[in-house]
């Protein structure tokens, strides 16, 4: 079962590479994950990569580039990872909620988000709260996933826009009140929350 954003998720977020350019992308992802984007030069990239700058620079692009991809190709094998479990659910509550708690996890174990907290926590704000290019498909990856009869496109998106940015305030900010540290405590803040979001999200939009 495949996760329907996935397609949208790879044509707006990555060029096609070959496997030199995957290659290449591996290595500045181990490179972002001991130093942190900023102490990471692109020299750093192609010496792990065993190649000169000009190259890394030809394949991939400026730092920037580099950074975009290697984030959006994490996000993109994430939600094809999650497909199968958030497509079983029935609802469109059901879907978001299990979205957010598979998310919540990942975003707890996961490597690169670790060394973005530990090295630069403003990078991991900018990337949830400000980062257009990485999050709207994003967004739209979730809406296509919790559309349907019960909810049309255009709510599905208001609603995925107000997951997103709950979500990410509940990542930036702890809250002792609010917990999302296990499982069981981000189960029951989606459970609590989504429901109603979506059911404010399926009435008429913004005019």
């Amino acid at each position: 079962m495949t996760f329907p954003g996935a397609d949208q998720l790879l044509s707006a977020g990555l060029p096609t590479t070959d496997a030199d350019q995957q290659r290449l992308l591996d290595a500045a992802r181990a490179e972002f994950v001991e130093r942190g984007f900023r102490r990471t030069s692109v020299g750093d990239i192609a010496r792990r990569a065993g190649v000169s700058r000009p190259t890394v620079y030809r394949r991939l692009g400026d730092k920037d580039e580099i950074v975009r991809q290697v984030v959006v190709r994490e996000v993109v094998s994430f939600f094809v990872a999650i497909g199968p479990r958030v497509l079983g659910k029935n609802t469109p509550a059901e879907k978001a909620i299990e979205a957010f708690v598979l998310g919540v996890r990942e975003c707890r174990r996961h490597p690169l988000v670790a060394a973005l907290r530990q090295f630069e926590p403003e990078t991991f704000n900018s990337f949830l709260t400000d980062d257009v290019a990485t999050m709207e498909p994003v967004r739209a990856a979730i809406a296509m996933a919790i559309a349907g009869d019960r909810l049309p496109l255009d709510a599905a998106l208001r609603a995925a826009e107000m997951f997103v940015r709950v979500t990410a305030s509940m990542l930036l900010v702890s809250s002792e009140l609010l917990p999302i540290d296990t499982d069981e405590h981000a189960r029951w803040f989606a459970q609590t929350y989504f429901p109603p979001l979506i059911a404010a999200s399926a009435g008429p939009g913004p005019r």
